[in-house]
Formats: structure tokens, C-alpha cells, sequence
């Protein structure tokens, strides 16, 4: 039933207790998910995704990965990785343009790993979105390229099955380490992380895992909208054997903050909190904000009260290095 995918991935990541955040909290169970450790050079959750995808371009001829993001984007990175790993083209399609100067942090990677970017601006990029994507895989063709187009962090159907794969791995885990019920924290975006493992929770029966998304671009009704579109576009491509119901999504708004990509000062106490606790480095855009949302639900005893929360860490650590000045506030 699953799809082919390669082994890109460093799997089962660990699953961690952290208790010394746990004591200072005073709440109950807290576990970590070190999605940030699936390795080829940190990749987080991308990589999972990026299994499924590359195993379809490969087996189609495909030799070249085309993409989208911004310049710190860590999927853009991430893919850029798995093409150099696999002897791939990888054409990052970026917006905004980079800022002037030396690229930093995953934009610095993208260069490192051999990938070709094209920049735009985010007004361009967002009128004229499917006709660059187009124009750009047209242009490759013409000189002699097969490429295949995957979109902003592998979010179709195919890339949903990283994290259908991925929840039963952290049941697994659950059940190794006594857990039963419990609520478990991932930041969403795109959305295919978060699809995947509401679909997996389906597809395996894994009723006692309760499954929260925080945004960190846009709503909880944008989100739950383009995340259920996701859901139902899996199902109907992969006549999977489950029914998905809208309403069972669940979200904690609220923690995007001035918008997708701009640190503010309460995810970062959260980052600097974990850091010195636990050794553990989030990232200013997705993970900083998921682990505030978190420690915000423990704080007002909504989570890790009644059950164990698991927190997921995407990665994306390399972000934080074209941000040291606010990363540097975390340090406290």
C-alpha cells in the first residue's frame, strides 16, 4: 500500500524524555520527538517527505527536482541535499530575493549543495505563481532536462506519506515507553507534515494519539481549509480504507505572531529556555513558535496535565543563522 520511497532518512529519530524542563514546569510527562536528527545535514521533517518524492522522479526519468520557497526556506535546503546525495539538478525557485551581501544560513547551503536559485519578488512570485513554475520546468526541458516539480514543502498528496510512515514510528516509541493516550505538537505550513500524521493516526489506529497543529503563517481557518484539501486529495489518489472528517482537526492559534518568518520575543524565550534546559536548538520560524504555543498550553494546564505531550522537532536549525541578532537575545 505504501509508495516507494528511498532511504534517505536516519530513522527511528529519538524520542526523549525532557525532564529537566519537565521539573521547572512542574507538569507532567514531556517528550521530544528529534525529527530535527533524520540527518542528511539536519534535514527535519523534509527529508521524510523528500523520500516519497525523489523515488517517484526517479523512477518516472526525472533528473532534476524543481521547488519553491523562500531563501531561508529549509525544504529549498533540504532538497538541494537530497540532489546532490542522488546526483540530481535542483532549481529553487525563491521569494522574496535574497538580501544583499554573502548568503547566510540555508540560502548559504542551497549555494554549498550546487543548487540553481531564480529569484522573484513575492508580488510577482504570487501573481504569476503556475506560469514561472511552467515556464521555468519548459526552459529546463529545452535544454535537455527531465524535470519534476514538487511544491513548497512537498505538499501534495505524495509527500503526505513521509508522516503517515512517521506516526506509526512514534506509536511505536509510545508504546516502548509505557505511554498510551497523549497530545502530541507540530508546527504546520504547508501542511503535509501535519496531513500525514492526522492520516497516519487514521490508516494505523492510533486513536490514543490526540494530534494538535500550530500555525506559523496564516490561521487556524486557512489552515484547517488547504490541510482538509490535502487530506481528501490523499485519500482520493490513494483510495485509502479511512474517512476524514474536517472537524477532527485540531489547531492552537494564535502564536503565527507578526507573520510567517518573523521572530518575535516569546518564541524566542522559548527557544532560549529549551537551549539551556535541555540542549536542545529550535528554530526562529517554525519551532520556536510550536514549543511557545506548547509551553503556553502547559503553563494554563491545557497540556501535559491529564496526559504526556510530545512535542515534534521539524528542524530547520540552520535558519537561526541568518538571524543571529535575534537568536542572540534567546541566549538571555
Amino acid at each position: 500500500m505504501t509508495p516507494a520511497h528511498l532511504s534517505l532518512a536516519s530513522v527511528p529519530t529519538p524520542l526523549v524524555r525532557a525532564e529537566r524542563l519537565q521539573r521547572q514546569l512542574g507538569c507532567g510527562p514531556l517528550w521530544i520527538k528529534r525529527d530535527d536528527l533524520t540527518g542528511l545535514e539536519l534535514s527535519g521533517n523534509k527529508v521524510r517527505k523528500l523520500e516519497f518524492i525523489a523515488a517517484d522522479a526517479l523512477a518516472a526519468g526525472c533528473d532534476t527536482l524543481v521547488t519553491e520557497g523562500t531563501p531561508q526556506s529549509n525544504h529549498c535546503r533540504a532538497t538541494a541535499a537530497v540532489c546532490a546525495r542522488l546526483g540530481l539538478g535542483c532549481t529553487l525557485l525563491l521569494r522574496p530575493k535574497a538580501p544583499a551581501g554573502p548568503p547566510l544560513g540555508n540560502h548559504l547551503l542551497d549555494a554549498l549543495f550546487g543548487a540553481e536559485t531564480r529569484e522573484f519578488s513575492r508580488e510577482e512570485f504570487a501573481a504569476r505563481r503556475e506560469q514561472i513554475v511552467a515556464q521555468v520546468c519548459d526552459e529546463l526541458r529545452s535544454a535537455g532536462r527531465k524535470p519534476r516539480w514538487t511544491p513548497m514543502g512537498a505538499s501534495e498528496p505524495l509527500g503526505c506519506w513521509g508522516y503517515m510512515s512517521a506516526a506509526a514510528e512514534l506509536n511505536e516509541q509510545l508504546r516502548s515507553a509505557g505511554v498510551g493516550e497523549c497530545d502530541v505538537v507540530v508546527a504546520v505550513s504547508s501542511g503535509a507534515t501535519y496531513a500525514g500524521l492526522v492520516l497516519g493516526r487514521l490508516l494505523h489506529g492510533l486513536g490514543g494519539l490526540r494530534v494538535w497543529a500550530v500555525p506559523v503563517s496564516d490561521d487556524a481557518a486557512y489552515h484547517r481549509e488547504s490541510v482538509s484539501r490535502l487530506c481528501e486529495a490523499v485519500l482520493a489518489q490513494f483510495g485509502l480504507p479511512v474517512r476524514f472528517d474536517a472537524a477532527e482537526l485540531r489547531f492552537i492559534d494564535g502564536f503565527v505572531g507578526a507573520g510567517y518568518a518573523i521572530p518575535y520575543a516569546a518564541a524566542m524565550d522559548a527557544l532560549g529556555l529549551l537551549a539551556r534546559l535541555e540542549g536542545i536548538v529550535l528554530d526562529p520560524v517554525y519551532t520556536a513558535k510550536a514549543f511557545c504555543a506548547l509551553l503556553d498550553g502547559i503553563r494554563r494546564g491545557a497540556l501535559a496535565r491529564e496526559r504526556p505531550a510530545v512535542f515534534i522537532h521539524t528542524g530547520g536549525i540552520f535558519s537561526g543563522f541568518a538571524w543571529p541578532e535575534v537568536v542572540r537575545d534567546a541566549t538571555g
